[in-house]
């Protein structure tokens, strides 16, 4: 028993010290590595401000935002029918399950809050007619015992108005 106290106390301080000599060398190797990339990052950014100087030139034109504007409308409408889709699904196949419902219904609004003032000020025709059945929808959807056919109509109707003014948008 006493030899094999001086062994067992070697090796644990052995051990100790290898474990905590490999935790100190990596943290302060890492830090210096951030700080070689970050010094790397400043100056590519500096290099690459002096070399592409005058190549953005029009890319904030007005002609070009609208027509990304108008490829993002497009998109917002394709996201609404898609939302209007599941919904009227759900409905066909689950009408009780009024908790995905609801859920369903605050998305599609949520999709349709993100363009709907692009669409009032650019389209005010258009938003008036989807907005006629568009928001009696989204009331309805929100309710503890929704109509499930009233719903069903107004998804229809919902789509058929989308659908429509997704056909007078310019093409991008």
């Amino acid at each position: 028993m006493e030899k094999k106290f001086p062994i067992l106390l070697a090796s644990c301080l052995i051990s100790g010290s290898l474990l905590a000599g490999c935790g100190s060398n990596g943290a302060e190797d890492n830090t210096g590595n951030q700080a070689n990339n970050s010094s790397m990052e400043e100056n590519g950014a500096s290099e690459n401000e002096g070399t592409n100087e005058g190549t953005n030139e029009g890319m904030n034109d007005s002609g070009d935002s609208g027509s990304e504007e108008m490829t993002n409308l497009e998109a917002g409408v394709d996201t609404a029918l898609s939302n209007l889709e599941e919904l009227k699904t759900t409905l066909e196949n689950s009408s009780d399950d009024v908790e995905t419902i609801n859920e369903q219904t605050m998305t599609l609004e949520e999709n349709w809050d993100e363009m709907e003032s692009q669409v009032e000020e650019e389209f005010p025709d258009a938003y008036k007619n989807i907005e006629e059945s568009l928001y009696p929808l989204i009331d309805e959807g929100k309710k503890d015992e929704p109509d499930t056919g009233k719903m069903t109509e107004l998804i229809d109707e919902t789509m058929m108005k989308m659908t429509e003014f997704k056909e007078t948008l310019p093409t991008s």
